[in-house]
This record gives C-alpha cells, structure tokens and sequence, in this order.
C-alpha cells in the first residue's frame, strides 16, 4: 500500500490577519492543521473561544465547526494544512485523531513550529507537480508531519518523553525563523509554474518592497524568485520530454513561452543542450 493511496495533502495555506480581522465559524470537508506563528488571535473550537499564543496548533478533524478571530491591535499570521486521510490510516493515528477535540492542541516550541512549516512547504512543493513520485512524496512528508503532532501531544501529556526528529535535511531549507510573506511568494511561484497554457506571465518587481522581499527571498531559498520559477519550468520540461508525447513546440506553450526558441534558449541555457538533444539523450540511456 503506497502513502499515497492513505493519505492526500488538500491545500497549504497562510493568512495574515489584520487587527479585527475574522474567519468567522466554519468546517471543512477535509480536517486540517491550524498553526498560530504571531498575534494572539482568538481561536473558536469545540463551542468555546481561546485566546491563543504563538505556537498554538490546533487540529479539527472533518465536519468539525472552528473559527478565528484577530481581536487585538496586533496583525496575526496563520499556517493551515488541509489533508485528507482514509478509515484505515486515522485508525494508524488513532492516538490522534480519537482525541476529544479539546485535547487535539499542543503547544509549539519555536523550533517546532520552524520544523511544521519547512514541512508543510516540501508537502505544498510535491503535491504541485503532476506526477506519480511526487504526490507519494507528498504524502509520506505528510505522514511525518502527522507522526510528529502525535509524538508532541503525548510528550505533553507526559505519557512519552519521545520526541520527533527535529532535523530534516531539505533542499530549500529556510535559515532562521521563516518569512510569511517569502513563503507566501515561494507558494505564488511553485502554483504560477504549471498554469495552463492561458495564464499570463508572472511579474516580479511590480512592488515597490519587492527588492527587499527579493533579498529575503534569496537569503531563505538560496536562490532569487525567477531562478525558482526557471528552475521549476524547467524539471516540469524535463517531465513532459521524457514521459510525454509532445512536441517542443507544445511543451513551449505548456510552460507559458510565446515562441518555441525562447523555452529552447531557457531551456538549453539551464540543461546545458537543447530539448531535443535532451530527450535523444534519455531516451538512448533507457533503451
């Protein structure tokens, strides 16, 4: 049985909510993690209302009716995971999810809260490209991050010392305490790479605050915004040549290039030979 046939990431999601600011009571049709990284906005769940704190992770479960309500001065930023999970995996993390929701809340140390969210983002980077690997990918990362919540709910309840790994290597670490609005340009560029053939081009630059967000960018990820979106085309051009029946020409306009040579120049540029040459090269080491 593979991750992904358990366990299916929905959406990863950040919202920062002004002062005053509500999302008024609702449910989901998947369950989700909720995750306070600022503020202390007031968290409504099993028909109460809390005033939270950073590092407050929540967990409602499908159906179940939550809300927040950023009641102070202060802007808050929230981290959410919607995924959904079969009869047979909740039973695997019944110590989880048989919890009365009133005990699915566990208090995040800074570390773990950076440790959530590098692993939210390989989930929301796996679950965007449309291919078998990446989505089981995606799901075992969403395995781990279940199986750290549980582990940190009961070293809460002090029933085990127990604590998850807390060092995961990953290609697009983040140093130190991570951006929302970084992660918020990482999510914009990994969704604007594989936009139908329609979508138009992604500007950068249109911000006045752009190149200190830039600068942030680059210093998180190691590389600039464009160099990601480049670099995401390209794997995704690398994809279609290899498993896919289409044409330069076609795989050009997949990607969002105007003339079949401007995605031959990107691409040979970043590969280092031509897309044709390319796939005569694949095809010659599979064969």
């Amino acid at each position: 049985m593979t991750f992904s046939s358990v366990l299916a990431p929905v959406e990863v999601s950040t919202q920062i909510l002004a002062p005053n600011a509500l999302v008024d009571w609702h449910a989901h049709l998947h369950d989700e993690f909720c995750l306070i990284m600022d503020g202390s906005p007031t968290v409504g769940h099993a028909g109460a209302r809390i005033l939270t704190n950073p590092g407050a992770l929540f967990l409602f479960r499908e159906g179940e009716i939550h809300g927040i309500w950023n009641r102070g001065s202060v802007t808050s930023c929230v981290w959410q995971l919607g995924f959904r999970i079969t009869s047979e995996a909740r039973a695997e993390f019944s110590a989880l999810f048989d919890r009365p929701l009133e005990q699915r809340l566990v208090r995040l140390s800074a570390t773990r809260q950076t440790l959530f969210c590098e692993i939210c983002q390989k989930i929301d980077c796996e679950k965007n490209v449309t291919d078998t690997s990446n989505h089981s990918a995606a799901s075992a990362w969403l395995v781990i991050q279940l199986v750290n919540v549980m582990r940190w709910l009961t070293a809460q309840d002090g029933q085990n010392p127990a604590k998850p790994t807390e060092k995961i290597e990953s290609a697009v670490e983040p140093k130190g305490n991570l951006d929302p609005q970084c992660f918020d340009l990482w999510q914009k560029i990994h969704h604007h790479a594989f936009l139908p053939t329609s979508a138009e081009p992604m500007l950068f630059g249109q911000d006045p605050c752009h190149d200190s967000l830039r600068h942030r960018f680059r210093k998180a990820f190691g590389v600039s915004p464009q160099a990601m979106l480049v670099r995401l085309r390209m794997n995704r051009a690398k994809e279609l040549l290899r498993t896919g029946n289409f044409s330069v020409k076609e795989i050009a306009s997949q990607l969002g290039y105007a003339r079949q040579h401007e995605f031959a120049r990107a691409f040979h540029k970043f590969i280092g030979m031509s897309p044709s040459e390319w796939k005569t090269k694949i095809e010659g080491e599979a064969g």
